[in-house]
């Protein structure tokens, strides 16, 4: 069944390195494991169950795909988009793959209102590039791991505001932009 809604809203939410990496460079995001169990703790998830409520699809890359799947998907119903160079590129919970001129398609046919652009720093750019994300919620992780993956590869200047900003448990910076232009 397909929900029709005037617009469909693209967000961001994500963790970063002090130094702008999402992960390692053989893509591992077990740096973020001592903030999560900090955070959890606390009794802080970041705000992420919230925003998780909110989401109705996710778009992320292909080697995003496939390290989420060895973890089990935890998306619920939700689907999923993957950017892939692959044309013939499918698997469970994907509603499309492909380019994404070709995601921005299937997700207004689909009329999601609320996608979550998940990852990683190709998808993040891809989508940043195509004019899709609306905000951009970062947390800024107090560590330096001297290389990895960046949350944007190379691409065009975009221009963003700060809305939100906030100290969370563990030295972690939360920040939340929305996209000029």
């Amino acid at each position: 069944m397909s929900r029709k809604y005037a617009v469909t809203r693209f967000v961001g939410y994500i963790a970063m390195s002090l130094d702008g990496f999402i992960a390692t460079p053989d893509g591992g995001v077990a740096w973020l494991d001592p903030f999560n169990a900090a955070m959890s703790d606390g009794g802080d998830d970041g705000g992420y169950g919230d925003f998780i409520k909110g989401v109705d699809a996710l778009v992320m890359g292909r080697p995003t795909y496939d390290q989420v799947m060895g973890w089990g998907w935890p998306y619920e119903d939700r689907p999923g988009y993957v950017l892939s160079h692959r044309k013939d590129f499918s698997g469970d919970h994907i509603a499309a793959a492909g380019n994404i001129d070709t995601l921005r398609r299937a997700i207004a046919k689909d009329g999601h209102e609320t996608v979550w652009i998940m990852g990683g720093g190709e998808t993040q750019r891809a989508a940043l590039d195509a004019g899709l994300f609306h905000s951009l919620r970062v947390f800024i992780m107090p560590v330096v791991l001297g290389g990895g993956r960046p949350l944007f590869t190379t691409g065009l200047t975009r221009n963003l505001t700060l809305t939100a900003s906030s100290a969370r448990p563990g030295g972690i910076l939360d920040l939340t932009y929305d996209i000029k232009d």
